[in-house]
This record gives C-alpha cells, sequence and structure tokens, in this order.
C-alpha cells in the first residue's frame, strides 16, 4: 500500500508564521508530481527540515550547513515574527503537522512540537525562552469515517512514523542538495550490496551459505575422525591432510595479498570516481589555463612597452629630435627676427647719434654723392646686405669684401663713445644658437605627433585585444565548475591525480588478473586434488557411508549456495542496468547526449564500476555536475522500478535540481512522476523574479499546464522586510 503525504501544517516553523489551522501554513499535496518553488529564504529549505525532524528529531542549521539535534537549536526554529509578538512570561507553540494516507482505508496525522515560554528581551538569546518538547501526537482515521483517535502505544507511533518512508528506503526517497552524490557509492562494495540486498532477498542466501559451510566442515572432521580409526591408512590421510592445511594457509595468504591488492584498486577506483566529474572539467581549464599562460606574457610585456612609451613621451618634448615644446611656435620665428632688427637699427641709431654728439667733426665730411656714411656701411656689414644697391652682401662674397673696403677709406680718426654696458649682441647669438635645433623641426612636429599618437593607439588596442581575449577565456574558465575544489586544488593537480588513480588502477588490475587470481586458482585446484584423494581415501575404506554422504552433499550444497548467491547478485546488478538505462534515457531527452549507455561492471575490489560508455564501449570520463547527478538519479529510480514489489513510498527532494540544465531538470521531474508514487519537490531554478506575471520561468510556466504537475505551489517572502516580521507567503498555481 502506498504511503500518501496528503497535507502538510506548519505552526510558527521558522518563517511558517501562524496556526496549523491557518491557510497561509497549510499545504494541500496529491498523488503524482507537486512542486514547490521558492528563491533563497522563503522556505524551501525549512519545508523539507519538517521532515528532517519527523524522522530524526534533527535540521539543518542554514547557518552553518550542519545537521543538529532540534533539542540545540530551538531559538532558531521558532518564528522570529513569534518570538517578538510574544509577551513575557507567556507561551507560544511551534510545530509540524503532517497527514498521509496508507492505501485507501487508512489516513494518519502525526504532530510534532514544542512550548516556548518567554523569559527575557532578548528574543534571539536562548537564555530568554524556557522550551520544552511535547509529546508526539498520531492519530489515526478510517477514511470511510474522517474521524481522527488518538494512538497511545509509543512502539505504535513510530511505527506509523516509519511506515510513511521505511528506514531502508529513506536514503533513494528522502534527498536534498548535494546529499543526491552520497545516496550510492558504486566504489564501495558494501554499498551496491545495500541495494542488492533491499531489493532482493540475497540475505537470506549468504545465511544459507553461512549455515552450509558450517555443516560441511562439520562433516570434514567427522569424516576425518573415522577414517583415523583405520591405522593402516590413517599415515597416508594425515599426510594428505597435512597438505590441505599447507595448501589452505598458502591460499589464504595469497588471498591476504590479493584483498590488499583489491583495496588499493577500490581507494584508486574511489579517488578516481570523486574525480571524474571534475576531471573533463579540469582537462578544459587545464586547456584554458594553457592559453592564458602566454597571453599573460605578451600583455605584461605589452603593458611594459606601453610604459615605456610614455616615459619616452617628455623627452619628446626637449630634445632636439622632436622638439615638442616648440609646436606652436610656427609665427614666432619670424617674430623674434623682426624685433631683433628692430632692436638692433634703433641700438645703431641711438649709438650714432651719441657719437656724433660728443664728436661730430669726427662724422662730418665731405663724400661724394649717394656715397654712404661708416655708420651706415656698419649697418649693412652687420646685416650683410647693402641698403644703397638693396642687394644681399654676404660674408665672403665680393660684395661684402666692397663694404669692408668703403669702411677703410681714409678718414678721420673716430673714438667711439660707450654707448651702453652691454649691447646683448651675444645675448642674442645664444638664442639663436640655442634653438636653431628646435626651430628647425618646427614644421616636422605636428606630423610627429600624430605617428606618435598613432603608435600609442595601436599599443592601446593591442592591450586592449589582449585584455578582451583574457577575460573571455578567464569567463569561460569561471564558468567550467570543479565541485569541491579550492585554489589549491588546481585544474592540473585533478588532473594528475585522476591519471595517477587510473594508473593505480591499472597496475592492480594486472596484479590481480594476471598474477594472484591465477595463483589462487592453481592453489585451489590443488586444493581440490588432496580433496580428491582424502575423499578416494575414505571411499576405499570401511567408513559408514552417512559419514562419506554427508560430507559429499555439503560439499555439493556449499558449491550451490554459493553460485545462487552470486547468480541472484548478478541477475540483479543486470536488472538494475536495464531499468537504470532506461531512466538514463528519459531523464536526458531533452538534452544533446546521445549514443551513450550506462553500464555496470564488477571492478576487481568486488564493488561495481558504473560507467557511461559510447556506443564503441569506451569509456567517456567526466562530464558537467549535473550530468553526473542525473547519473545517480537514474540508478536511483532502477533501484526503485527494479523492485520485486511496488514501491509504496513518496520522494522527498529539496533542491535536487541545483547544477541541473533545462533539458535535465525537465527531464528529473518527468522520470520522477513516473517512477515514485507520490514526488514533493522544493526547487528555486523555475523561479524568475523579473517575471511580473507569475514569476516563474518558460520551464516553471509549462509545468504548471503539465497534466503529471498535480499541485503547484510558489513561496514569496516580502522584500526589504525587517527579521521579526518576515513571513513566508505562497500562491497555489494548481
Amino acid at each position: 500500500m502506498a504511503s500518501i503525504i496528503n497535507k502538510i501544517s506548519f505552526n510558527n516553523f521558522f518563517n511558517y508564521f501562524g496556526d496549523f489551522d491557518d491557510p497561509s501554513t497549510t499545504y494541500e499535496l496529491e498523488k503524482g508530481l507537486n512542486i514547490i518553488v521558492a528563491d533563497n529564504g522563503a522556505g524551501k529549505s525549512k519545508f523539507f527540515n519538517a521532515f528532517l525532524w519527523l524522522f530524526n528529531d534533527q535540521i539543518l542549521d542554514s547557518d552553518d550547513k550542519f545537521i543538529k539535534n532540534v533539542n540545540d537549536v530551538f531559538v532558531k526554529i521558532l518564528s522570529d515574527k513569534a518570538k517578538n509578538e510574544t509577551p513575557i512570561r507567556e507561551s507560544v507553540r511551534c510545530g509540524i503537522m503532517i497527514e498521509y494516507t496508507s492505501g485507501d482505508r487508512v489516513k494518519y496525522q502525526i504532530i510534532k512540537s514544542f512550548t516556548a515560554t518567554r523569559q527575557g528581551d532578548e528574543i534571539s538569546n536562548p537564555s530568554s525562552w524556557l522550551f520544552s518538547i511535547n509529546q508526539t501526537e498520531v492519530n489515526r482515521t478510517e477514511l470511510v469515517l474522517p474521524r481522527f483517535r488518538p494512538v497511545y502505544d509509543e512502539d505504535r507511533k513510530q511505527e506509523i512514523i516509519d511506515s510513511l518512508i521505511s528506514s531502508a528506503f529513506r536514503r533513494y526517497s528522502f534527498l536534498q542538495g548535494e546529499e543526491v552524490d552520497k545516496i550510492i557509492d558504486f566504489g564501495k562494495k558494501e554499498s551496491i550490496e545495500e541495494a542488492v540486498q533491499n531489493l532482493t532477498d540475497i540475505k537470506k542466501y549468504e545465511s544459507l551459505v553461512e549455515i552450509v559451510k558450517y555443516v560441511n566442515e562439520k562433516a570434514f572432521k567427522d569424516l576425518n575422525t573415522e577414517t583415523k580409526t583405520n591405522k593402516e591408512t590413517e599415515e597416508r590421510l594425515q599426510n594428505a591432510i597435512e597438505e590441505r592445511e599447507r595448501v589452505t594457509n598458502e591460499v589464504q595468504k595469497e588471498s591476504a595479498v590479493l584483498a590488499q591488492h583489491q583495496q588499493t584498486f577500490q581507494d584508486a577506483e574511489r579517488e578516481r570516481d570523486e574525480l571524474d566529474k571534475n576531471y573533463a572539467n579540469a582537462e578544459k581549464r587545464k586547456e584554458l589555463d594553457d592559453k592564458l599562460k602566454p597571453l599573460n606574457a605578451r600583455l605584461k610585456d605589452k603593458k611594459e612597452e606601453f610604459e615605456n612609451f610614455l616615459d619616452r613621451l617628455n623627452n619628446r618634448f626637449f630634445d632636439g629630435n622632436s622638439a615638442w615644446i616648440a609646436m606652436g611656435f610656427e609665427t614666432e620665428i619670424e617674430r623674434y627676427r623682426k624685433m631683433n632688427e628692430d632692436f638692433l637699427d634703433k641700438h645703431h641709431e641711438k649709438k650714432a647719434l651719441k657719437n656724433i654728439e660728443d664728436s661730430p667733426n669726427s662724422y662730418f665730411h665731405f663724400l661724394p654723392v649717394d656715397s654712404p656714411d661708416a655708420v651706415s656701411i656698419m649697418g649693412m656689414i652687420e646685416n650683410e646686405h647693402c641698403y644703397v644697391c638693396d642687394r644681399p652682401a654676404k660674408k665672403g662674397k665680393p660684395e661684402y669684401e666692397y663694404l669692408l673696403k668703403l669702411l677703410d677709406r681714409p678718414g678721420d680718426s673716430i673714438i667711439e663713445t660707450e654707448f651702453v654696458a652691454n649691447d646683448l649682441k651675444n645675448f642674442f647669438g645664444q638664442l639663436q644658437i640655442g634653438g636653431q635645433s628646435f626651430y628647425k623641426k618646427i614644421p616636422f612636429i605636428r606630423s610627429s605627433v600624430t605617428t606618435v599618437k598613432q603608435r600609442e593607439n595601436e599599443l592601446k588596442d593591442q592591450i586592449n585585444k589582449l585584455d578582451v581575449q583574457i577575460k573571455t577565456i578567464k569567463n569561460r574558465r569561471k564558468d567550467i565548475e570543479i565541485v569541491g575544489s579550492d585554489e589549491e586544488n588546481t585544474s592540473s593537480e585533478i588532473v594528475s591525480r585522476y591519471k595517477g588513480a587510473i594508473q593505480r588502477m591499472e597496475t592492480s588490475r594486472s596484479r590481480i588478473d594476471d598474477i594472484l587470481i591465477p595463483r589462487i586458482d592453481k592453489l585451489k585446484s590443488a586444493l581440490k586434488k588432496i580433496n580428491d584423494t582424502i575423499k578416494d581415501i575414505n571411499i576405499a575404506q570401511d567408513i559408514p557411508q552417512g559419514y562419506k554422504d554427508n560430507y559429499t552433499i555439503s560439499t555439493d550444497l556449499l558449491v550451490a549456495a554459493e553460485n545462487a548467491q552470486n547468480r541472484v547478485f548478478d541477475e540483479m546488478i543486470t536488472k538494475l542496468e536495464t531499468h537504470a538505462n532506461i531512466h538514463f534515457k528519459e531523464l536526458i531527452k531533452k538534452n544533446s547526449l546521445a549514443g551513450g549507455i550506462l553500464r555496470f561492471d564488477r571492478s576487481p575490489s568486488g564493488a561495481i564500476n558504473f560507467n557511461y560508455v559510447d556506443s564503441q564501449g569506451n569509456n567517456v570520463p567526466g562530464g558537467s555536475e549535473g550530468f553526473q547527478r542525473m547519473k545517480k538519479f537514474s540508478v536511483v529510480m532502477a533501484i526503485i522500478s527494479a523492485n520485486t514489489t511496488k514501491y509504496n513510498y513518496p520522494l522527498l527532494a529539496d533542491a535536487p535540481l541545483s547544477a541541473f540544465g533545462l533539458g535535465f531538470a525537465e527531464g528529473f521531474l518527468v522520470g520522477a512522476g513516473e517512477v515514485f508514487p507520490q514526488s514533493i519537490v522544493l526547487v528555486k531554478e523555475l523561479y524568475d523574479p523579473d517575471d511580473e506575471e507569475m514569476h516563474l520561468t518558460e520551464l516553471g510556466k509549462k509545468l504548471v499546464k503539465e497534466p503529471y504537475v498535480k499541485s503547484f505551489y510558489l513561496n514569496q517572502v516580502p522584500e526589504d522586510c525587517e527579521q521579526i516580521d518576515l513571513v513566508t507567503t505562497k500562491i497555489r498555481y494548481k
């Protein structure tokens, strides 16, 4: 008879503020798939905590992610709003109420609660409260007479609680987040054996083997005791028995070595399996890391080149090769020359006037008409220009030499009067000499600046392109999740450890398959011959037939029992593989995966290798975390569907879709609804805060319309709300 949860109600349980009979704290559930969507903090895990309390008297503390006893976290379980509204010395109740039907006749109601009495002002301080656990209430009613009656017997109460989900199957039916990965560990022999034990009556075969072993050993001892009474063959029999003991010890010794290598293989296998879901991602990360390394080196070089480039810009202002400081001085050169000429003209004019004033007779004498005076000739020599004929008279030219001769013509001695202490001739000369390298570059400065600007832009573009390439690769690397790793556990280390584990597995496998097992088989063959010799001795002696028959029959029974046990185990593994592949195909049909199957192989350690292989039978390592989790789910569903009797328990799953893509998520929800008689799935992935209509993703809206979804709730909490006012409310879409 299937157990179906009909209703769960909360009474001031975490953010579920209110009484059991308050519609806002009650969820009506049905046979089939039930979905409760909630964002972080909206009561998803708190809902699941109700069942942790029900089954184990524990809750998951969301602050540190540890499972804790209810007795240790009363103050956290009680609603903050309820705590705040409870006056000092007054009491408030906190609890959960779950109703479920068993078959078509009986319904049960289970209530677990505690009472809290406020003693102080600090509502979050445990010392401000006095807590007392209330007695668990269990009520029963016939569906035809819907009136609950209490159950008083404590053992019967526990039976009713346990019958909701059997403890043997609770690990497959009661799942929370990443705990899904721990459902079943195929790297441990005892893990798959436990699954097979839950699905078959193999325990009976194990007990039978132990009984027959005992009977066989006793029959062997009785037969040997009877044989030794015949002295004629006693020595021969004793030698055979001693040889049998020696070979048996050899078998045990080699079996111990075999067990060590099997353990090594199992440890390596477990490490490989732990790394398997990260291996493919680690290889991808390593490939990206290998691309990043030269790019980072190039970026570093380019940035250094750019820094040096910027440092050299200052030099371009002041060195003679670039002379950027002279930019904009194109007209200043001519202005300087004009000012210099004006200054010299005025200087010579004033100097001449001063000299004439002091000695006029020395400057005025008769010359031919249009002949220049000495002062004018000196000005023309200085300016290298003849103002009489308005022609240049460059130094070294005949015109210049003529002016010199004209200046040296006979005349009276002139004594010039000192006009100023410094005529600035050297000053202006030095300015012209010093600035010559700068003003000669003025025509080329703008083109030089343009060229440098182009180089600057080229370097910036190269740096930006490298930055974009590196950022893109880093984003791709960040998207490749490596679960449970830290900064020290690098991609290279994962790849190295993964390959090392495979190498150890291969070494152990070679040792086991090629050396130890053949050696043990050979010893067992020798042991069989010794047993046959002992048997022949016994046959030849006058020993009561009953002793012989007991030994022969018990030996045959032992072989038959061991074979039957192995056959049942192997048949169930084959059955699990078949069912797992059926469910796996359903789970992945909305994804792009194709051509692969799940395969179960017995490993040298006695465990079951659980691999995803391609059409050629080659193992496909790695895969995303969601893919690895989907493989586990397919096996869980296989354990359920392969059961020889109908599975009668609901699935309770909190955040099972974390790490799933949309295709995997939809495949899981459909598959769970088909395998379990009832599924209650609490998810965040269907929540969309930006959807103004329903706050659901497109997949969520689609599921609301699907006929196999029987109820659909959306949990909400108010935004920007104080903790003491935080209350979970719900919308029922279906």
